[in-house]
């Protein structure tokens, strides 16, 4: 295994002593990324098989002390300005066009928008953003899009796509049963998709979408068929897609069924996807066996 991809799979949450902010080197922003963690205590709506947070182990903090996120993301400003955290591994490996600050990411041990108080986190990061004059760099909320259309959210989504924002919300399955078996959530799928369609009008959406071989299978043709006529509801409704990143497990998961889809099948999904979404980009990020 090369030093880059252990890099790639390396993304903890966490840093030194920090909290709240984590440096990662990601496949997805093709750069690094400072993570902002909103759920120290691990709360999140979800369940997903694939999730790679313990829930086993007890949180180091449960509280959301918005001053110390603060101070860590200004560390963590300072050290991808100077160029400094390209010393330190996992980072020393990073090739020459990754060494650059793409964007801060909401993007922690559960769902960043169960926070009350995310949307002053979103104003704080994007007011320190701009004090530091970094207006290329993106702010990214990853979210599983159960609670987009909560007021408060919104005031935190407008604040974030004023100031070179991007959502990249999940969409795993195309049917309830599959929803329900793959995330594990007591949130309707319906409303899943209403605020998804409703996000879309509103903002272009990005569509991170996961999947993977569970208890020894994929998803069938048939839930990848039906995945695209909900994807295909949203522009019918008049919402615009700006892209769909289809990915799969990269790293350790507690749950042992919970396996990487393999390349072809994965291909396979995209290129459906491709047929039945010719308009909207799409990127395949495969399995960390696949990479170089």
């Amino acid at each position: 295994m090369t030093d880059l991809i252990k890099a790639h799979l390396d993304h903890r949450r966490s840093w030194q002593a920090f909290d709240y902010c984590y440096p990662v080197i990601s496949r997805r922003s093709r750069g690094l990324s400072l993570g902002v963690n909103l759920n120290p205590d691990q709360a999140c709506n979800f369940d997903c098989v694939y999730c790679e947070v313990d829930r086993t182990v007890p949180p180091r903090r449960r509280d959301l002390d918005l001053d110390q996120l603060e101070r860590e993301l200004a560390v963590l400003l300072e050290l991808a300005g100077s160029g400094e955290i390209y010393d330190a591994p996992p980072f020393d490996s990073a090739r020459p066009e990754q060494r650059r600050l793409n964007d801060i990411a909401f993007s922690g041990d559960g769902e960043p928008t169960t926070a009350a108080t995310f949307a002053e986190a979103v104003a704080r990061v994007a007011n320190l953003k701009a004090a530091r004059g970094l207006s290329a760099v993106k702010l990214v909320l990853i979210t599983d899009a159960t609670r987009l259309q909560a007021p408060e959210v919104v005031q935190g989504l407008d604040t974030l796509m004023a100031n070179q924002g991007e959502i990249w919300a999940k969409l795993d399955a195309g049917t309830e049963p599959y929803y329900r078996e793959i995330c594990r959530s007591k949130v309707p799928f319906q409303r899943v998709l209403d605020n998804l369609l409703a996000t879309a009008r509103r903002w272009p959406t990005i569509i991170q979408t996961l999947f993977l071989e569970w208890q020894g299978q994929g998803p069938t043709t048939a839930e990848v068929e039906a995945y695209c006529d909900r994807l295909q509801a949203i522009l019918d409704g008049g919402g615009t897609l700006a892209g769909i990143q289809l990915y799969t497990v990269a790293r350790p998961t507690p749950e042992a069924a919970a396996r990487p889809l393999p390349r072809t099948a994965l291909e396979a999904a995209a290129a459906h996807i491709r047929q039945r979404m010719p308009n909207v980009p799409l990127e395949v990020f495969p399995g960390p066996e696949q990479w170089p």
